[in-house]
């Protein structure tokens, strides 16, 4: 992959056809994957060591050439390559905004990372985290689009806000799993620890530990007790408590970036419970249950269809 190109996707400047391009390369395997994650990482890096303070002005903001900004990265491995380590990095004006940068993870791939302020975020399959290379202000800001669980830093003074689809979770210190992919429909947000509250233009629910809330067809908010266990993809495991077989389907095309194809029904009814690990990939999962539910299925891989009969 073009080096200009990735870095024009980390820095939230490339074309969407680029963006897709991007995204096809990282999937198409695993050590396309680690390249992209190292160049992230020497991205961040090295965008930091050459950050400068835009003075104020009135004037249109200019845009950088991306060989400008390559030139300047690359400049800034020497300094990277010789340092044992960076503690602190000061910036001349601590109020202006930080520009966003975006990860993406590929489908059936976790990752977890820390924020500038100490948060740790775990992304799922198919999630795209927005979010600043430093938190200025009163306020900490991020943008998900997909399954992030965050243990957030503590600071009673600024809020951290996560913003989605369907309303902004706000919290200051606390650990919860928000769910809100743009392609789907659902939506839910599970705390673990603290409190946090979700507010849109006509909602505003306060949810304490051990709680959960989902979007429900009809557009209403759900509010009951959290089941844990549906938490466990951070560890590299999908689980399931007495869920439908349509429903587990479902959870199949999300963690697994798949399509699912069926008439069959009575999965509408058949129940299971149980646990797979997401590493093991979607096939052994439909092997497995197909010792509790007779059918077979056929894999389209070019097209990543699942015909189930």
């Amino acid at each position: 992959m073009d080096k200009d190109t990735l870095y024009r996707y980390f820095s939230n400047s490339a074309s969407e056809s680029e963006r897709s391009e991007v995204r096809r390369w990282v999937e198409e395997s695993p050590d396309n994957y680690l390249e992209f994650m190292s160049e992230r990482h020497f991205f961040d890096t090295a965008s930091m060591l050459v950050c400068e303070p835009e003075a104020e002005s009135e004037a249109p903001a200019r845009v950088r050439s991306p060989w400008r900004i390559w030139t300047r990265v690359a400049a800034a491995a020497a300094i990277v390559a010789g340092t044992l380590g960076v503690q602190h990095v000061f910036f001349g004006n601590q109020e202006s905004p930080m520009p966003m940068q975006s990860i993406y993870v590929p489908v059936a791939q976790r990752l977890s990372l820390v924020l500038a302020d100490g948060t740790t975020v775990w992304l799922n399959s198919a999630t795209t985290l927005r979010f600043p290379g430093d938190f200025r202000g009163g306020t900490r800001q991020v943008e998900v689009d997909g399954e992030a669980y965050f243990k957030v830093a503590k600071d009673a003074k600024r809020p951290f806000t996560v913003v989605t689809d369907h309303g902004d979770v706000v919290a200051t210190g606390t650990e919860f799993n928000v769910d809100s992919y743009s392609t789907s429909e659902d939506f839910s947000v599970s705390l673990v620890e603290g409190a946090v509250h979700l507010s849109s233009p006509d909602t505003c629910i306060y949810m304490h530990a051990g709680e959960k809330i989902e979007l429900l067809a009809d557009g209403a908010f759900s509010q009951g007790a959290l089941e844990l266990s549906s938490l466990e993809w951070i560890d590299g495991l999908l689980s399931f408590n007495n869920l439908p077989m349509t429903e587990i389907l479902a959870r199949f095309e999300k963690y697994y970036g798949v399509t699912v194809r069926h008439s069959r029904s009575d999965f509408a009814t058949a129940y299971f419970s149980g646990k797979f690990y997401l590493d093991e990939g979607v096939e052994q999962a439909l092997n497995t249950l197909r010792h509790d539910i007779r059918f077979d299925y056929e894999v389209d891989k070019s097209t990543r269809t699942i015909t189930i009969k």
